[in-house]
């Protein structure tokens, strides 16, 4: 049996702008987590601002789990559920 590995995913997200300011990838848990305090710090003055630490097998996965992380403009009920379609339609 493999062993899985998990990527962490480093996001920052403007809830305001509706739009990813930054997404940064890291193979090492104690990293991701000392970036992640940072970026929190870096952002505390700023409260539409999310930053979200993830972790995955792969960014298709978290592109899947949380899509509202990787869309721009408004949001459209329907653009939730088009990630669950597109992995239907591969599986």
């Amino acid at each position: 049996m493999s062993e899985r590995t998990t990527t962490h995913f480093l996001i920052v997200y403007d809830h305001q702008e509706r739009k990813q300011l930054d997404l940064k990838t890291y193979d090492n848990s104690r990293s991701a987590v000392a970036a992640y305090n940072a970026t929190e710090q870096e952002y505390e003055d700023r409260p539409r601002v999310e930053v979200v630490l993830l972790g995955a097998d792969s960014e298709d996965t978290i592109r899947i789990t949380h899509p509202v992380y990787f869309q721009s403009g408004p949001l459209d009920a329907a653009d939730l559920f088009k990630p669950f379609k597109d992995l239907l339609a591969r599986a």
